[in-house]
């Protein structure tokens, strides 16, 4: 079979007519480009988990495109975030486990509000987001299995807060 050089011509014209108008992030633009992220309120069980899910949103919404962090609450939208539930619950590994669980799953819950300085307007109050992982007790350490797994369940919900920020809702 024959190629000919127009055919190829067409498809690479297609191809790059195709892409000219792709534009990364929301399709529209936030109505606030400035946001105090005020340090995470702690209304749970969950060891020292405000300064670092404080750390972990502060970082993802320095990264949001139009977004610029903002070191006091005047003139700037204000995220307000509360850990409001922690909690573990077992889950075996084998159906015949009956005395001890080696697997559990740790939960975070939070409540955030976003609001701006500025405007008076409230995009979104008590809003509630949680997320869980899995952890594994290697020793029967369960504490030890319990503390490593808080940085990743913070950086989950860093995730899901950050995306309700930044994508126009």
């Amino acid at each position: 079979m024959k190629i000919f050089p127009s055919s190829i011509y067409l498809v690479i014209l297609v191809l790059v007519a195709g892409c000219m108008h792709y534009s990364a992030g929301p399709g529209t633009s936030l109505e606030f480009d400035k946001i105090y992220v005020a340090p995470v309120k702690n209304d749970s069980f969950a060891p020292q988990a405000q300064a670092l899910l404080t750390k972990q949103i502060r970082t993802k919404l320095a990264n949001c495109p139009g977004l610029e962090l903002a070191s006091s609450s005047e003139n700037a939208a204000i995220l307000e975030v509360t850990i409001i539930d922690f909690g573990q619950s077992m889950a075996t590994t084998r159906d015949d486990d009956t005395i001890r669980a080696k697997s559990f799953d740790v939960k975070m819950s939070v409540s955030c509000t976003l609001s701006d300085d500025a405007t008076g307007k409230v995009y979104f109050k008590n809003y509630h987001m949680s997320d869980s992982v899995e952890c594994h007790a290697f020793d029967d350490n369960f504490q030890a299995s319990q503390y490593q797994a808080i940085p990743q369940l913070t950086n989950k919900l860093a995730d899901k807060i950050c995306d309700a920020v930044c994508n126009p809702w």
